[in-house]
């Protein structure tokens, strides 16, 4: 229910490579990455809980044209890469690949940018691996929450070993934030990411609400705008 990724593998889009990458429990994680051309950002993405690294490829090329770096993990049982995904696996994983990022891409600044799972990813690797900056797209605030929007009742999550509590953790990322959200999302309601704004620390803190937008499609022109702006500051 949690983590429906698609195990596929698929080859990494035009300017992007794959690598992969071992755990410290002896799994392989599949990577793509390309550089940052001189001046540009590096974007860490943590993709969704839907699909896998290929149905991300257009964002990736979008990324890389502009000249930014692009590196893209995916989760175990995800694009590849073996293992069972659990919130303690994802986040230790998290944290190794930045732990390595300057070896892979130099010295350039790096942006996390998650989108709905993949925002509480983030989240949890920006409370102790701080960013230049933070891009959350339709973040929601805790499985207990989810479970309170879509049962009634928060009962739900507290059966599960996850709980991805992402408004606790953000008290403690004080970066410069972008959130973006469908203002139509039928999933993950705005009002999610407004909490997450107001939790956030740290005075650069900016919510976008694209118009018409749904949970899936945040991807839209105005968004990007907002998105590009933001990243080109860094």
């Amino acid at each position: 229910m949690l983590y429906p990724f698609t195990p596929l593998r698929d080859a990494p889009p035009a300017g992007l490579s794959e690598t992969t990458l071992t755990t410290a429990d002896g799994e392989t994680l599949v990577m793509w990455s390309a550089p940052p051309a001189p001046g540009k950002p590096v974007v860490l993405y943590f993709h969704g809980n839907a699909g896998n690294l290929a149905m991300r490829a257009g964002r990736f090329a979008a990324f890389t044209a502009r000249g930014f770096g692009v590196v893209a993990p995916g989760y175990r049982g995800s694009s590849g890469s073996s293992g069972k995904p659990t919130e303690a696996t994802l986040i230790d994983d998290a944290r190794m690949l930045a732990a390595q990022l300057p070896a892979l891409t130099g010295p350039a600044p790096v942006i996390y940018y998650g989108e709905s799972l993949g925002a509480a990813v983030a989240i949890a690797l920006a409370e102790t691996s701080p960013p230049a900056a933070l891009v959350l797209e339709a973040p929601f605030t805790s499985l207990a929450g989810m479970s309170a929007r879509l049962y009634g009742s928060a009962a739900l999550a507290r059966l599960l070993t996850s709980r991805w509590p992402s408004l606790e953790r953000i008290a403690n990322v004080p970066a410069p934030l972008l959130i973006l959200h469908g203002a139509d999302d039928p999933l993950v309601p705005p009002a999610m990411s407004r909490s997450l704004l107001a939790a956030a620390p740290g005075p650069d803190k900016r919510l976008y609400l694209v118009p018409g937008a749904g949970h899936v499609d945040v991807w839209q022109a105005d968004a990007q705008r907002e998105l590009y702006a933001f990243l080109a500051r860094f």
